[in-house]
Formats: C-alpha cells, sequence, structure tokens
C-alpha cells in the first residue's frame, strides 16, 4: 500500500470535511477567529493572498505511479489524474473512470480530498462550520507551540466527528506540527491521534508545503516514523479552471458516500 494513503487509516481523516463550495472568507469572520489562528494565517501569507487564489495543483506518487492533483479552491471540485484512472469530485458526486476497482484498495469518496485538505492547512480551518479550542502550549522536540484544536459542527463534511490539534510555533507563528484523528470509516468519535510534521515553501506569496511526514502519536507523545510524502510540480495561481474538466464522463462510477 502507498505509504502515503496516509496509511489510509491515516487520514482518513476526513479531511472530508470540506468537499462543499466556499467563498472568501468574510471581515467579519476573520475577526472571530481565535489570535493563534490569526496569527499563523499571517505567518502563511494571509487570508488575503489565498482568496485571491483559484487553482491549485501539484503532483505525488500513489502505488508508486505520478498522481496529479487539480482543485478549484472556490468550488472545491477536484481532478485526480494517474495512469490507471481518473478521480474527480464534480460538486456533487465522486466519479472514478474507468472503474472503481481501477483506484486500487480504499474508498474513492474518502481519498478524493483527503490530501488536498491536509495540505491546504492552515487555511482551510478558517472554513466556516468549525469550532475552536485554545489548548495549553505544548514542547515538542524542544521548541514551544501554541496549541489550537479544531472540530466541525454537525452535518459539515463526511466525517464531522473528526478533530485535529493544530501547533503553531510560538516564535514564527507557522504551524509545524499537526494531530488528526479518524472516524471517517467507523462514524465514531476518537481522541486516539495521529501526527503530521510539516515542512514549507514560498509559492506565490504564501507558505504552503513541500513534504508531510507521519508518525505514530502514544500516550500524548510523537513516536515512531511511519512514512514520508513530498510534493512536486507545485502551483497555485489566481487563474481560473474551465469547470468542464471536473464533468462525470458518462462510462465512469459514482463511488457512494460510505463503503464498508
Amino acid at each position: 500500500m502507498n505509504k502515503f494513503y496516509f496509511i489510509l487509516p491515516f487520514c482518513l481523516l476526513i479531511w472530508g470535511a470540506c468537499s462543499t463550495t466556499q467563498s472568501p472568507i468574510s471581515q467579519a469572520q476573520q475577526q472571530a477567529l481565535p489570535t493563534i489562528l490569526k496569527k499563523g494565517l499571517a505567518a502563511h501569507g494571509g487570508l488575503a493572498q489565498w482568496n485571491k487564489m483559484n487553482t491549485l495543483k501539484y503532483s505525488i506518487e500513489r502505488n508508486e505511479k505520478p498522481e496529479h492533483h487539480l482543485i478549484d479552491l472556490k468550488s472545491r471540485k477536484v481532478l485526480l489524474t494517474h495512469e490507471d484512472y481518473k478521480l474527480g469530485f464534480d460538486g456533487k458526486e465522486v466519479w472514478v473512470n474507468p472503474t472503481i476497482e481501477a483506484f486500487g484498495k480504499g474508498s474513492p469518496r474518502f481519498y478524493h480530498n483527503l490530501i488536498f485538505y491536509f495540505y491546504a492547512i492552515p487555511f482551510v480551518l478558517a472554513d466556516p462550520g468549525i469550532n475552536y479550542e485554545v489548548l495549553p502550549q505544548k514542547e515538542i522536540e524542544g521548541q514551544q507551540y501554541h496549541v489550537l484544536k479544531v472540530s466541525y459542527q454537525s452535518g459539515v463534511g463526511d466525517a464531522p466527528d473528526d478533530y485535529y490539534i493544530a501547533h503553531f510555533n510560538t516564535t514564527t507563528n507557522r504551524m509545524e506540527w499537526l494531530l488528526y484523528t479518524v472516524t471517517y470509516y467507523s462514524g465514531e468519535k476518537s481522541e486516539k491521534y495521529n501526527a503530521l510534521k510539516y515542512d514549507w515553501q514560498e509559492v506565490n506569496g504564501l507558505w504552503i508545503p513541500s513534504k508531510l511526514t507521519g508518525y505514530k502519536y502514544e500516550e500524548g507523545e510523537i513516536t515512531d516514523f511511519r512514512y514520508s510524502r513530498l510534493f512536486n510540480q507545485v502551483s497555485i495561481t489566481s487563474e481560473t479552471t474551465n469547470p468542464v474538466i471536473f464533468e462525470m464522463p458518462k462510462e465512469a462510477a459514482i463511488d457512494p458516500l460510505k463503503r464498508n
């Protein structure tokens, strides 16, 4: 299994949390954000710059082959192109062409925006429908971090019971660690976390990931290395994408909300 499949369980994060259309956050909404998050967003280039962007592209490796991701940042429609399949979200349905089986193990519905959501943090933490809880500062590997716990309001996304705990460097205010739970398949709340370490790069005025590294998280501590994922051919621009490319081909198969 591809290690970044986020170890499937790795992220089953849901992250499915945000597959709905997203409008630029209003000034009032920005004012309501926790100070920790506002400082973090500013350190990553700012919501104003993020809201100017319309199209995100990057490539990763899945099943030892390149997988190219294209995301419309306003509609959150996606197109994933792989040698063995195409996977898309047209705003309503998650589809795979030529067949669900061509995708391989796991749920296309779960996967379609999984990597995007991790990639777009901390900006997507300012989406509507999110609850925040400021936690005590924590030290990791000798560095102090501001800590913010995120949960979702009922009905937000495919897995609204997921939790995320973002750790922002107290010196730079950039997010460096993320803890997350997985509820997509079980549908049950859990406080069992995995950990992600972020490495950043500046692209078009925004600090976005160059690499994600997964670790186990046990008894309040980050422990064993699990995997590392590099992002290549990264582009984030204000150019819009023709919505036609996200449309489901007639021969494609639809993946339902949840699969056993």
